[in-house]
């Protein structure tokens, strides 16, 4: 028979506890045994002040950017490009072309890697966006589309440049865009 090392030792049962998780029979030593006030029940109401007064927005036409108000698909992108007019600043290639579809002015942008990593590429996105739906989308003709191509170093700029060399590159092809629409009324008449 092979040797046994193991001897038979007797162990000590611990004495049953009642509930280990709680510190004491009343509830958690952490928490303040302060009463406390009841809670509140919702928002206080206001009984002369417009939400949409307070916000600014009366009067005023919703202003938001919906997917009909972008250029999604390449197609339409190719579009604009192909046969609308370009202008150029030193920080963005714009294109403005009449688009057909619905009624208020689309936009369309392009931000490659070569303006930054995508952190600063998505911040440039949302800037132009934002500025678009503020106060771009008022100088754009009905019916017309404009795509921004941003190129290297307009990351860097600070919002109001950025807003500025838009709104006149954008101003500057809406005159354009104008005119163009004049010569093509005056050879159909």
């Amino acid at each position: 028979m092979a040797d046994n090392n193991e001897k038979d030792v007797s162990t000590q049962q611990s004495p049953t506890q009642t509930d280990s998780r709680l510190s004491r029979p009343h509830g958690n030593a952490r928490r303040t045994q302060r009463a406390e006030a009841p809670p509140h029940q919702g928002p206080c109401q206001t009984d002369s002040v417009d939400s949409a007064q307070a916000a600014g927005l009366a009067g005023e036409k919703r202003r938001g950017f919906s997917a009909a108000n972008r250029l999604r698909r390449r197609a339409e992108f190719m579009h604009v490009q192909r046969h609308g007019l370009r202008l150029q600043t030193s920080h963005f290639v714009l294109f403005a072309a009449k688009y057909p579809g619905p009624n208020g002015p689309r936009l369309g942008m392009a931000v490659s890697r070569r303006v930054g990593k995508t952190v600063v590429r998505n911040r440039l996105r949302r800037r132009i966006r934002e500025h678009f739906r503020l106060s771009l989308r008022r100088l754009v003709p009905d019916g017309c589309a404009l795509v921004v191509i941003a190129r290297a170093g307009a990351a860097e700029l600070a919002t109001p440049s950025i807003n500025t060399e838009l709104e006149t590159a954008t101003l500057r092809l809406a005159q354009r865009l104008r005119e163009r629409r004049g010569d093509e009324t005056d050879r159909k008449n």
